[in-house]
């Protein structure tokens, strides 16, 4: 099996790959290709990979490109991860959006959706590529807002794409803390359908019990366990009352999701009083900088260093997590599958195509779905409550939208996408913001879409 990652020089790629080559349907006399724009962080990457202890004995090839279009020859899988732009202008998006009263982050929320108006590009080029190319090849997105670019690359090419998210762990750690239990626990099989961020436990099992009511008798009286740090009690007891409001929890709880559930009491808990300023967001830009720099000296002098099992056995624990191995990320999960080690179910991001009833076959939804080597079906019986079923339509009606106008680079589309949003309402401030957000991020996407402001 090929496997290409396009940002091949990312920290989190390690991790991956370790997990990816203990499994020798993966690895056994496959390849995995380090494809980014920086050749120097590749290669360094390339070569701590060929230093861990799973890739020994594998005869797994790991390369490096120096172009796209060589890198994609016979891959069976890409995987892509990037921000797209600059980080500056994405960051000055937070005091945009605070400053009038809007949470700011990466995925569904106005700011996410300029992120996707370059993003999207991108994506969508490599995608064009895949079709020449490597025209069976799965196209893993980790780039958010992964609803929108998985809607783009699904509804406009023929490559097949699927929107991944790290958060698919986190109920693995919430279900077990309100069981008491502050640790992370694989022994959950749930069914799931809403969208990235706010997609819904409809039912499940726990170790082959019924989920709910083995929750019920940990959470009857409320939330008991920690202590846990005021976001994470956030959580907990929000999931708490929607079960007993809906009959549903959150299953990733990402809070810009919530957001749109619940955006006073979000707004205050992740922005509060001190919201971003221009002078806070230049300063979280020079330790960021400073942080990558010192983080990628100490990467290239392991590679000079004499690296013990043990050091590999307790590299998340004691080092940088860059060192660590994920078995369970998502993205390792789908590689198993496509690899042909068996069936998985698991839950990303694709166009509902009847999936879930009540919605149009082209919106993005997240849902569960059965995947191996040859197949990707939804789970059986998915819908999302009623009482919810508004404000997840709202969200994947926008993002399809968003989606459609990266692809057409209309004004018209994208003031449409942008009127969609659910939390807009049609206000001054909101259009407000939108026009700031188009200034800022005006050299890093089509100059046509400038004339949108003409429509706010």
């Amino acid at each position: 099996m090929k496997v290409v990652f396009i940002g091949g020089g990312a920290f989190r790629t390690l991790p991956v790959a370790r997990g990816a080559l203990a499994e020798k349907k993966i690895s056994h006399r496959g390849e995995i290709c380090l494809y980014d724009l920086n050749l120097e962080r590749a290669e360094a990457m390339g070569r701590m990979i060929m230093r861990t202890p799973e890739f020994a004995g594998t005869g797994c090839k790991i390369t490096w490109g120096k172009s796209l279009e060589a890198s994609l020859e016979g891959a069976d899988a890409v995987s892509v991860v990037l921000l797209a732009g600059s980080p500056k202008t994405f960051a000055l998006g937070y005091p945009a959006c605070h400053s009038r009263g809007y949470l700011a982050t990466d995925n569904t929320t106005v700011n996410g959706a300029f992120l996707a108006l370059k993003g999207g590009r991108l994506i969508t080029g490599f995608a064009r590529k895949m079709e020449r190319i490597c025209p069976d090849a799965w196209l893993m997105i980790f780039a958010n807002p992964v609803a929108v670019h998985s809607g783009v690359v699904n509804n406009h090419t023929r490559i097949k794409a699927m929107g991944i998210c790290a958060g698919y762990q986190n109920h693995m750690w919430d279900l077990n803390r309100l069981m008491g239990r502050d640790e992370h626990c694989d022994q959950f099989d749930v069914d799931v359908a809403g969208v990235n961020h706010l997609s819904f436990i409809l039912r499940g099992k726990y170790r082959g019990r019924d989920l709910y009511r083995e929750l019920e008798k940990h959470i009857a009286h409320g939330l008991k366990g920690g202590p846990y740090n005021r976001q994470i009690r956030f959580v907990l007891e929000n999931m708490i009352a929607m079960y007993r409001r809906f009959g549903v929890m959150i299953f990733s709880n990402e809070l810009d999701g919530a957001y749109h559930l619940y955006p006073e009491k979000v707004f205050k808990l992740l922005v509060g009083n001190r919201p971003a300023s221009a002078a806070s967001v230049a300063a979280d830009l020079k330790r960021s900088r400073e942080r990558r720099a010192g983080d990628n000296d100490e990467f290239r002098a392991m590679l000079n260093r004499d690296l013990s099992l043990k050091f590999w056995d307790d590299a998340a624990r004691k080092h940088h997590p860059q060192f660590g191995r994920e078995d369970r990320s998502i993205t390792v999960e789908i590689l198993k599958a496509l690899a042909g080690a068996g069936k998985r179910k698991l839950v990303f991001s694709r166009p509902n195509r009847s999936a879930v009833p009540g919605f149009k076959p082209e919106n993005v939804l997240e849902y569960s779905q059965y995947l191996d080597r040859d197949n990707c079906v939804p789970a059986a019986k998915l819908a999302v409550p009623d009482a919810l079923h508004g404000i997840i339509g709202s969200i994947s009606q926008y993002q399809k939208l968003l989606g459609d106008s990266i692809v057409s680079e209309d004004p018209l589309d994208l003031y449409r996408a942008l009127y969609a949003y659910p939390l807009a309402h049609d206000s001054g401030k909101y259009w407000a913001l939108c026009r700031e957000l188009l200034r800022i991020n005006r050299e890093e996407i089509p100059l046509s879409f400038q004339g949108a402001a003409d429509y706010f």
